[in-house]
């Protein structure tokens, strides 16, 4: 169901002065309550000083609690005739319960902190709103303390009845101004409104007539003024609509044409992506090449490792790493540059690929530093004879210009899983090796086992 503008608008102001209504509730009753409270606390502090008055006068005579006759209906005396008031009691200095208004009593506040000779003190408990006062022999000896406790229905009752008679006038107040202001909404509002409302239904586009009527109903006040808006509004709607289908000819001829170019552009962007794809392959090859010997570099060979480590867990099968350092390098760069080290560190991957068979992957770490992954080695003698062929490749000098420089290798050699079950531990191992094996003034070393555990070599590997 649709709802009239003017009922919503009706509505808003409905739900506005509820809610006006409801937050000024709400602060007058916490405001009433206040008040009650105040005033029962005020009366509980009467009480309790007149009951601690009558105990220090008792005192005074040099009697003692248990000699206070009829002390009990003292107790009663002070709150009978206040029914904000419920209990009250007088204790010791030692927190036991004397005398009591009735047979319930108070219970003695333990843990609070307890008023100073001469002063009260209003405390919450579990058991409601009490006040305390200090039976005072002498000027400073506390000799006990009388409490009042302050009836928490009964001020909640009082708290109520005036913000009921409050509510109700509120409400009626409320209806009565309802009724007056929609009286006067629908005579200044409402009822032009839905006549504009109308009009606005039945304006058919491009009809000059009605463009007419609308100018004649234009007045001085706004909704007049809407009228007037309407009819400007319906002039340039025609006007537009006669300027939309002059250029509507104007506008097929460009489609056209823009057609053609939008073909033309098709296909020269096809011929950029083909491109581009050619370009990305070309950086992807970059990315994953060292760009001074043209061989795999880090960021290639790591994710490579590991996904073959993955393989090698699911198939059971042998998988070792090399590294290779070369002593006397940085003597090369020092002495002859890095031109002269850059040529050594090229001769130095061609050498070592030529020793690699074609499922071996190599690498530039970095530096002077190569690593080889190779699988399928059925056993230490294998990965010997590999380290032996790379040492021999290197006792021949390299020929650089006229230079002829020697190098020595260190080699160090990790197996999974005998070295290691995962890639930090693999090349850590074989790290170590290499360094190793340059302590001992180059060569080879293998990576002393840690895993009890040989890997088992599928009948695949054997062939």
């Amino acid at each position: 169901m649709t709802i009239s503008l003017p009922l919503r608008i009706n509505l808003i102001s409905l739900v506005f002065a509820a809610l006006v209504a409801t937050v000024l509730t709400v602060i007058g009753g916490a405001f009433i309550y206040q008040q009650q409270r105040q005033n029962a606390i005020a009366r509980a502090q009467i009480a309790s000083d007149e009951l601690a008055s009558r105990a220090e006068r008792l005192l005074g005579m040099q009697l003692r609690y248990e000699d206070f006759l009829g002390f009990d209906e003292q107790c009663s005396a002070v709150i009978r005739n206040d029914p904000l008031l419920s209990e009250s009691a007088l204790f010791n200095e030692r927190g036991i319960q004397q005398y009591r208004s009735n047979a319930g009593g108070i219970a003695w506040p333990i843990g609070e902190s307890l008023p100073e000779p001469g002063s009260t003190r209003t405390l919450t408990t579990h058991n409601g709103v009490i006040v305390v006062h200090p039976v005072v022999l002498g000027k400073d000896n506390v000799r006990g303390y009388t409490i009042v406790a302050i009836n928490s229905e009964t001020l909640l009752r009082e708290t109520f009845r005036p913000i009921g008679w409050l509510v109700l006038s509120g409400m009626a107040l409320f209806i009565v101004g309802l009724v007056i202001q929609q009286g006067i909404f629908w005579r200044a509002v409402g009822r032009p409104l839905a006549r504009l409302v109308r009009t606005a239904d039945e304006l058919r586009p491009g009809d000059p007539a009605q463009i007419v009527a609308l100018q004649q109903l234009t007045e001085k006040d706004d909704i007049g003024r809407v009228y007037a808006a309407l009819a400007r509004l319906m002039q340039r709607l025609a006007d537009a609509r006669n300027e939309l289908v002059a250029q509507n000819t104007q506008l097929e001829a460009a489609v056209r044409e823009r057609t053609d170019q939008l073909e033309k552009a098709n296909a020269e962007l096809a011929l950029d992506i083909e491109r581009r794809k050619e370009l990305e392959d070309e950086l992807r090859t970059l990315a994953s090449t060292d760009s001074l010997t043209g061989l795999a570099n880090r960021s290639f060979i790591m994710p490579y490792l590991e996904r073959r480590l993955e393989q090698a867990r699911r198939n059971y099968s042998p998988l070792g790493v090399v590294i290779l350092d070369f002593d006397g390098f940085k003597n090369i760069n020092d002495t002859y540059g890095h031109a002269v080290g850059d040529q050594a560190l090229q001769i130095m991957g061609r050498r070592i690929e030529q020793v690699c068979r074609q499922s071996d992957v190599l690498a530039r770490l970095g530096g002077d530093e190569f690593l080889i992954a190779f699988e399928a080695f059925l056993d230490d003698t294998q990965a010997e004879a590999l380290c032996r062929r790379i040492i021999m490749l290197f006792e021949q000098p390299l020929q650089i210009n006229s230079l002829s420089l020697k190098l020595g290798v260190s080699i160090g050699v990790a197996m999974f899983p005998r070295n290691g079950s995962d890639l930090v531990a693999l090349l850590t191992a074989a790290d170590r090796a290499m360094y190793q094996a340059k302590s001992e003034g180059g060569g080879f070393h293998f990576a002393p086992t840690s895993h009890t555990l040989t890997p088992h070599v599928s009948n695949q590997a054997s062939l």
